[in-house]
């Protein structure tokens, strides 16, 4: 299933399509945040120069039901109110300053203040990148946004190249029911828990997972604990990986994919050992 929606496009000499996959994949965590304000099209737009594979971001609901994308549920850490994005309507957010909170020297300078950077919604992303490749999590634990972004993505006919996840049970349980299996999905903590019992308990082999991927901490994750997944056929990424020697350690892993904030790092790491 891996190979549905994670893919290459190359055009090969003349001669028609070709595609490639790769072991590993990078994830840029909300785009390459370590360096531009986090989910901007700016952050998008350097983590596929940096050589990410999938963009990764967390969606909201507005008070008029756009999925707005941002990490928290309100707009303190990056555009430096206090509201919550459900109280806020599309064209209340769009006057926010993306950029505004975003610094890289403790608060000694803010440089993308005032250079037009704002929220985006999921449709303008899919509308930026209509070949790329997303893994989308759904923030709250809410039906509404689960049903919402179903149909941004059969609207952007996107349901082989997003991956959902979620934390919430309620959340994940509606969008498969109305998805239908159509989008491959990310395991809930729940589904973790129960999984990583089984796994330590010796049942692993009755272990049944409902989901196509498992994201993984990079503290607690081993080499075993990623084979028993991918034995069951579910991939393993891991996150938030940023230090060198963790990103190196990932590779050795085996995993399927890498989520960090420096794309470009994970990129030469994965040149480094040959994979790239």
């Amino acid at each position: 299933m891996k190979e549905s929606i994670r893919i290459i496009i190359c055009l090969a000499l003349g001669f028609g399509l070709c595609s490639q996959t790769f072991a590993v994949e990078i994830l840029a965590h909300r785009g390459a945040s370590g360096e531009y304000p986090q989910s901007t099209a700016l952050a998008f737009d350097k983590a596929l120069e940096q050589g990410a594979d999938i963009l990764e971001l967390d969606v909201h609901l507005s008070k008029d039901h756009y999925i707005i994308i941002n990490h928290d549920a309100d707009l303190k850490d990056n555009v430096g109110v206090p509201d919550k994005i459900n109280d806020l309507t599309l064209g209340e957010i769009k006057t926010l300053d993306a950029g505004h909170e975003f610094t890289l020297d403790k608060g000694n300078t803010y440089p993308f203040r005032n250079q037009g950077l704002t929220l985006l919604t999921l449709n303008e992303l899919f509308e930026r990148y209509p070949d790329g490749v997303f893994n989308v999590e759904i923030k709250p634990n809410d039906k509404r946004l689960s049903e919402v972004l179903w149909q941004v993505i059969l609207d952007y006919r996107m349901e082989q190249r997003v991956t959902v996840a979620s934390q919430h049970s309620k959340a994940m349980r509606h969008f498969r029911e109305i998805s239908g299996g159509e989008v491959r999905t990310s395991a809930t903590i729940g589904e973790l828990v129960e999984a990583s019992l089984a796994w330590s308990s010796g049942f692993g082999w009755a272990f049944k997972p409902q989901f196509d991927v498992a994201q993984l901490p990079y503290s607690i994750t081993t080499k075993p604990y990623v084979r028993f997944f991918q034995k069951k056929g579910v991939d393993v990424d891991l996150w938030t990986v940023n230090d060198a020697d963790h990103i190196e350690r990932s590779i050795s892993l085996g995993v399927d994919g890498i989520i960090g904030d420096y794309p470009d790092r994970i990129y030469q790491a994965l040149v480094d050992a040959g994979e790239r």
